[in-house]
């Protein structure tokens, strides 16, 4: 299998090409600001077990990362989510950044990162008291 095609079923596997919304969490920080590092990683890991849980994000496949190929159905996951070392506001953490809509919240605690799991990334609605700024890239 040549390189291309490895990246190809990779990214089905990850459902890249059917995703509707992906987010970015600021977590596992290098230098944390915003926030306590231990903090954005328990977020972390919590919008990594809810995602799966609800059936929304799908995994890549086993063989990433090794030269073991073996063909994978593509995954069907509507949500991507990405762990960035800085979303460069520094303040009010814990940062996350939904696109395609570009919408920014803060303070995120466990509670508030459910409901934007829920209302924003299920349900579609992005939670308008917990948004403290809008983006959409152009």
């Amino acid at each position: 299998m040549d390189a291309s095609q490895r990246l190809t079923d990779i990214a089905e596997a990850l459902s890249i090409p059917r995703a509707r919304r992906h987010i970015f969490l600021c977590a596992d920080q290098t230098n944390p600001k915003c926030a306590p590092r231990e903090e954005t990683h328990e977020l972390w890991v919590h919008l990594k077990a809810r995602l799966k849980k609800l059936g929304i994000t799908s995994a890549p496949p086993a063989w990433q990362g090794t030269e073991d190929y073996h063909p994978v159905e593509p995954g069907n996951g509507t949500v991507l989510r990405s762990k960035v070392d800085c979303l460069r506001i520094c303040e009010q953490g814990c940062i996350a950044v939904v696109y395609p809509e570009g919408t920014w919240y803060a303070n995120l605690d466990r509670e508030k990162l459910d409901r934007v799991i829920d209302e924003h990334l299920v349900g579609g609605r992005p939670v308008e008291d917990l948004i403290f700024t809008r983006g959409e890239l152009r």
